[in-house]
């Protein structure tokens, strides 16, 4: 529950450290301003400084009064990095939905870490405290060590704001949206997580994993919620979670995208029971796929086939009533609980072909077979399971004479069917679907993969960092809002770069000419460089006896177009 707002103000301490290794104590009164829904400054008055080298505080030179001339107070920060991060967060509504979900002072010290994450590159917290010194952000005191724990332990145990927020995310997505939904693994050195457990490491370094699952809306580019599982669970058993979470996030008729991870016969059976759509990635080595592929080959091969949008993909669909085997739970509606049943339900298979695929595939496959083929002669005998099928499938043997030498040969029947295979693939989805819709949905879907590499490598979410499991929740809630600023800002920004794509009738040569500028700058810089570049925008504010000056940093004309077709006021 929010905490209720008083109308009171508070008293706090900020210490500035200067270049000359001086610490200047400052007491600020600040108040919420309930209307803007940030909190502000009041008033600020130097209380004295600490010498470098010392601990005892001297008092400094008295300002001057009213009525005397001269400087009443200055400052100076760095605003044009946050001024757009600010802007991300009002227009995305990111800033009101964490409002919204947690107390006050929870909110704007979460808000802030986010945006300390997107600003500085991913930097570690404990370098937070003299970065918010020159970059104005919505929590006005220092965040230290103690402030961010206590966070992360307050949010973490906060799992009605958590799942508040999630459906207030959810909430500006619309009718029919479009989720996908995957996971990555967290490694640990530590022994304090107790979720830390050995299963399938994704980074490949051997460690025990968390395994952090996240649903992402493709159409809108943005995360949409998250929950995190002991490392050892697979992926397959993953999906009955989700679907109950779809519910509590009130979506109006989701269709929940997939990979071939999470694909079984028991989570399409789930899907279909309980009326979610979804789209997913099958094997097509799988009969009943294998039977839909032979049924569609010369389809496929028609020019009518070719994918309007990637003329190397050729597709059809066909529709099949697949059946679905049980064992029931409760006994019901004249069927008892134990009892075997069928259940029936229309599929919609949707099978693509492409030729560099075909070649890539059988490459791998004749690679593989000769380097199975040669440790067979060696005289190696133990192989992982799947090498050993291979062996069992596609290789023969035999010796001349007792004794003789081990002959190994190749199963050319066998390799010619699995060749016949190669270079297909297959979508499944429980709902009538265009074809190339389908591939276009499954495409984006592998957006949620950068979006992965993001938090690790730019938000600092490669390791837990934190010593307890409730306190990881919470970083890792945190670090889920700064990637919604990330999702939101990088989707503006390619925005903008469609826009200057557009060669619209009418314009100036001086404007065509500064666009075309522009669209060079931006395809050769990343979101992070940009946002470094505009760091160096400042606002100096000076108040003097007679009236109250301010100005920023100059900015060339490519940069000013930007902002404004960004939509940013600075």
């Amino acid at each position: 529950m929010a905490k209720p707002i008083t109308g009171k103000t508070h008293v706090g301490e900020r210490r500035e450290k200067r270049p000359n290794g001086d610490i200047y104590i400052y007491e600020r009164i600040t108040a919420y301003d309930e209307k803007a829904r940030k909190t502000y400054t009041v008033s600020q008055k130097i209380k004295g400084k600490i010498k470098a080298g010392t601990q005892e505080i001297v008092p400094t030179r008295p300002k001057k009064r009213k009525g005397e001339k001269g400087v009443v107070d200055t400052t100076r920060r760095h605003t044009g990095l946050t001024d757009i991060l600010e802007w991300v967060g009002r227009i995305s509504g990111i800033d009101d939905d964490v409002r919204s979900s947690f107390s006050e002072g929870d909110a704007e010290k979460a808000l802030s870490i986010a945006r300390y994450w997107i600003g500085s590159g991913g930097n570690t917290l404990p370098r937070l405290e003299s970065w918010q010194v020159m970059h104005p952000l919505p929590y006005s005191e220092a965040i230290t060590e103690d402030v961010y724990g206590n966070l992360f332990k307050d949010v973490g145990r906060n799992e009605e704001g958590v799942q508040r927020y999630f459906s207030a995310r959810a909430a500006r997505l619309g009718e029919s949206p479009v989720l996908a939904f995957d996971s990555t693994t967290i490694s640990t050195y530590s022994e304090n997580q107790s979720e830390a457990r050995r299963g399938f490491n994704k980074d490949g370094d051997g460690l025990n994993t968390i395994k952090l699952l996240t649903l992402y809306s493709v159409k809108a580019r943005e995360p949409m919620a998250f929950s995190k599982q002991p490392g050892n669970i697979p992926d397959v058993i993953s999906i009955e979670n989700t679907l109950t979470q779809l519910k509590c996030l009130n979506l109006e008729k989701p269709l929940i995208v997939t990979d071939n991870g999470y694909y079984s016969h028991k989570n399409m059976m789930e899907f279909a029971l309980r009326n979610v759509k979804f789209l997913t990635l099958v094997d097509p080595n799988i009969v009943w796929v294998r039977e839909t592929v032979d049924e569609l080959r010369a389809t496929i091969a028609d020019m009518s086939s070719t994918c309007p949008f990637d003329p190397s993909i050729c597709g059809a669909t066909s529709s099949r009533m697949h059946q679905f085997d049980r064992i029931r739970q409760r006994s019901r509606n004249g069927k008892v609980a134990g009892e075997k049943e069928t259940i029936l339900r229309r599929l919609y298979v949707h099978v693509f072909y492409s030729p560099d695929n075909e070649a890539k595939k059988e490459l791998a496959f004749r690679k593989d077979l000769l380097e199975l083929k040669a440790q067979v002669e060696e005289g190696k005998t133990e192989f992982t399971e799947s090498a050993q099928k291979k062996i069992d499938k596609y290789l023969t043997y035999s010796r001349k004479g007792r004794g003789g030498r081990l002959k190994v040969g190749f199963n050319d029947e066998a390799i010619a069917a699995a060749k016949k295979y190669f270079g297909y693939f297959a979508l499944v989805s429980n709902q009538t679907m265009d074809t190339f819709a389908a591939l276009e949905n499954y495409r984006l879907r592998e957006k949620i993969e950068e979006i992965f590499a993001v938090q690790k490598g730019r938000l600092d979410g490669a390791r837990p960092r934190t010593w307890y499991p409730d306190n990881l929740r919470g970083r890792q809630f945190t670090q889920f809002v700064s990637l919604g600023y990330h999702c939101f800002l990088t989707k503006k920004i390619k925005e903008v770069q469609a826009r200057l794509k557009k060669k619209e009738p009418g314009k100036p040569k001086s404007l065509l000419k500064l666009e075309k500028k522009l669209e060079n700058w931006l395809a050769q810089r990343s979101l992070a460089q940009i946002l470094d570049w505009f760091d160096c925008i400042e606002t100096t504010m000076v108040q003097t006896v007679m009236a109250d000056y301010r100005w920023s940093t100059e900015s060339v004309a490519r940069d000013k177009l930007f902002l404004e077709y960004l939509g940013v006021d600075i």
